[in-house]
């Protein structure tokens, strides 16, 4: 009937409103739909075979071999954190002495790095989120009258640990850039892969104890925010049907654009790898900022805009979407970076669906397809023509995401729809 058709929109944007407002009162937590059993199973066993030969790759002395960068090798820490978050996401006992020796390993060679002032961002980031990982405790049932964590030391780190933790993000937030990302760290200006990984490994201190100014996070939300493109084409937003028999997924208008970022300023097309990043790094300054209180310094017109950036991200990804390569076609390679960088950034974001597929099923699907009969994934590039294709890098992302490793941040609800145009 044509009278119905304004009724219909009206209960559309209705059921949004009602979503979003409990998603944004964190009644809600969307998650990624559980795959069904044989799906799981196969998925079971390719993180059984990625991970068992992640650990025979680890070299007596505990590390895993470092990229060739120009010909040099470069990150044997950063390489070495990442499989062994991998590794630890897979199941990986903390207390496994392999796994041990690896965390011994790559502080020795951090205390060589500082004493040679010759750290690096992407190592010092991944080794933050190793160190904190090691020793983070495991989760406890809810409703457990002894989960909530000491304020003092929620992650009950040795005081030696707590140390190097702070040392850490101290030194990356001296040699953050005054735009607001990061770089090698030297020459500037920074980049959003570098400034992804300095802000991982900030977060990771932050939750742990440590002192991380706010001001770092509020430099690099501003800056993200501006770099990000200023428009783009119109995406309708899906709004999942609530399962009920006739109630399907529909779309609607609202005020959505495929907005993404690129990897520096002025350098590279906009890609999935990248707008992925910038959704994370979005969501670690606002969960830095909320967190436990909302800092003075970040408004709710700030807040409205890092929610808005992230959606138009989502609807970036959403009209460019793979899982196959780093979308668009003809971006540059950096396929299972985007994949785990996928996976984050819907953790963050609390996005079951990215429009209307199942992001994980999808990733998944792909993944399990793709691994080696050696029980290792292989792309054979990473994305820069000066790095050498690292095996370790592609199973350590694709195991990464796979265990759906990240932890949330205080989710980034889609902004409320308020009218169907």
């Amino acid at each position: 009937m044509p009278g119905s058709r304004p009724f219909a929109r009206m209960r559309r944007v209705a059921v949004t409103l009602v979503l979003v407002a409990a998603t944004s009162a964190g009644g809600v937590r969307l998650v990624a739909a559980a795959p069904d059993a044989e799906a799981q199973k196969k998925i079971n066993a390719a993180i059984e075979r990625g991970a068992a030969w992640l650990v025979a790759q680890r070299d007596a002395d505990g590390l895993f071999d470092s990229l060739i960068v120009k010909d040099r090798e470069a990150y044997r820490i950063g390489v070495s954190c990442l499989c062994g978050l991998a590794l630890l996401a897979s199941g990986e006992s903390r207390k496994d002495p392999g796994m041990l020796k690896t965390l011994e390993a790559v502080r020795r060679a951090d205390l060589k790095l500082a004493g040679n002032r010759d750290r690096r961002t992407y190592d010092a980031g991944a080794l933050l989120m190793f160190l904190t990982e090691m020793y983070r405790p495991d989760p406890k049932p809810a409703g457990d009258r002894y989960a909530k964590a000491k304020v003092k030391d929620p992650c009950g780190l040795p005081k030696d640990v707590q140390t190097l933790v702070q040392e850490l993000a101290t030194w990356l937030v001296s040699v953050q850039l005054s735009e607001g990302w990061w770089r090698y760290p030297a020459y500037p200006p920074g980049d959003l892969s570098n400034a992804q990984y300095a802000l991982l490994g900030l977060r990771a201190a932050r939750d742990c104890g440590a002192n991380v100014p706010a001001e770092c996070f509020v430099r690099a939300l501003t800056y993200t925010l501006a770099q990000q493109e200023q428009d783009g084409p119109k995406v309708r937003r899906i709004i999942k049907g609530t399962g009920k028999p006739g109630e399907s997924d529909y779309a609607v208008d609202s005020g959505d654009r495929a907005r993404g970022w690129r990897y520096q300023a002025a350098e590279g097309g906009i890609s999935g790898s990248m707008t992925t990043a910038g959704i994370a790094v979005l969501a670690i300054c606002r969960d830095a900022l909320l967190k436990p209180e909302r800092y003075g310094g970040f408004d709710e017109a700030a807040e409205r805009a890092a929610g808005r950036a992230v959606q138009d991200g989502f609807a970036w990804l959403d009209k460019h979407w793979a899982v196959d390569k780093n979308p668009p076609p003809g971006a540059a390679g950096w396929h299972y970076y985007y994949l785990y960088g996928l996976e984050r950034a819907c953790a963050f974001a609390g996005r079951e669906t990215v429009g209307a597929r199942d992001w994980y099923a999808e990733g998944a699907k792909y993944l399990v397809g793709a691994q080696q009969p050696t029980g290792k994934w292989s792309t054979g590039a990473i994305g820069a023509e000066e790095i050498v294709p690292s095996d370790l890098i592609d199973t350590a992302w694709a195991l990464l995401f796979l265990k759906k490793a990240t932890r949330p941040t205080v989710l980034v609800p889609a902004p409320v729809v308020t009218s169907g145009n």
